[in-house]
């Protein structure tokens, strides 16, 4: 998708089974986020698991159902599971199913997520958060291909596309031994990371818009407005809950300001404190010559966001909007040097 003049675009999704955010939309403005756009669409029409990473808030759901409207299994189930809640017993009925009189209180026959998703997409939320002696039942299914209901005598077919998403490091999960090393590799055969909104502040302004759009027409409330100094507070903000925080934000907004302007002493007290300090602690540089102050930042810039992406170039490039060879060429041109993690090309 890219529409030749980088304007922002809206990416309208159809009603899904599940559905529970009310959001049917995607918003694709900057370049971090056309480019997930991008990987998310050359890779939807496989049936390869897609891990979705990226902060709590940063719209995992809404790329996963994306990846299935745009995926062969479109007019299919698309059956999302928050993993976060799940543990034993609960798990296993949650996924498997079960027979009637399979366990005390199972007086019918209940289908499980697996067979729900037959044929469409199996979204993991929160995938990280799989209790580890329910990691070999889930891998179990992925390797077979197949599963029974709790108190079954067959074996029915799994055939569902798995998009996972987490907000952990998995990969530093596995080296802890929080997580099984061969799931991982299961589900990570296509990794997409979604920038937080702190490194993608071109966005915001489109966003809100939406949002009071969205709101406004829900609740039956005239528009309102964000005047300039508002958005310049919204600019500073770090939107530690990444979109969500914005959209919860604007919601209330809609419901309770005053008058149609929405100034700085509308918002709430984080907006007040000034913005945070640099994550890096480093200070600004001492020339005022265009050139040191644009190499200065790009090299901050860098550092920064390798560090993020513990040392995965891809990743790296994926936070600051660029693509890995655009990458290449900075580090090259800045003379930078970037520890390389073993199987990785500079």
């Amino acid at each position: 998708m890219d529409n030749g003049k980088n304007l922002p675009v809206r990416l309208d999704l159809e009603e899904l089974p599940g559905e529970a955010t009310g959001v049917t939309s995607v918003l694709i403005g900057s370049r971090a986020m056309r480019d997930v756009h991008k990987l998310a669409s050359q890779v939807a029409p496989s049936d390869a698991p897609v891990l979705l990473q990226g902060e709590s808030g940063t719209g995992k759901e809404l790329f996963a159902r994306l990846i299935h409207v745009f995926s062969n299994r479109k007019e299919k189930p698309f059956i999302p599971v928050n993993c976060g809640v799940l543990k034993g017993e609960l798990f296993a009925d949650k996924f498997f199913g079960h027979e009637a009189g399979a366990f005390t209180g199972a007086s019918r026959q209940q289908k499980g997520s697996f067979e729900l998703a037959q044929d469409g997409t199996l979204f993991l939320d929160e995938v990280g958060e799989i209790p580890p002696a329910n990691q070999a039942d889930f891998l179990r299914v992925l390797e077979q291909r197949t599963f029974r209901r709790l108190g079954g005598e067959r074996n029915l077919p799994f055939e569902a596309r798995i998009v996972a998403a987490t907000n952990r490091n998995l990969l530093e999960m596995v080296r802890d031994g929080r997580f099984r090393a061969d799931l991982y590799y299961r589900l990570n055969v296509v990794p997409v990371f979604l920038p937080p909104l702190r490194l993608r502040k071109e966005d915001i302004p489109m966003l809100a818009s939406h949002f009071i759009e969205h709101f406004s027409l829900r609740y039956h409330r005239p528009p309102i407005f964000l005047t300039p100094d508002t958005l310049r507070a919204f600019q500073d903000y770090a939107w530690p809950g990444n979109a969500r925080e914005l959209r919860n934000l604007i919601e209330r907004l809609v419901l309770v300001n005053p008058g149609p302007a929405v100034e700085p002493d509308d918002l709430p007290l984080e907006f007040h404190h000034g913005p945070a300090p640099h994550a890096d602690n480093d200070d600004l540089p001492e020339s005022l010559l265009l050139d040191d102050v644009v190499r200065d930042a790009e090299t901050r810039a860098i550092h920064r966001a390798f560090r993020i992406a513990n040392g995965d170039k891809t990743r790296t490039a994926q936070l600051l909007g660029i693509s890995p060879r655009t990458l290449r060429h900075k580090v090259q041109q800045w003379g930078l040097v970037l520890k390389q993690r073993r199987g990785q090309d500079a």
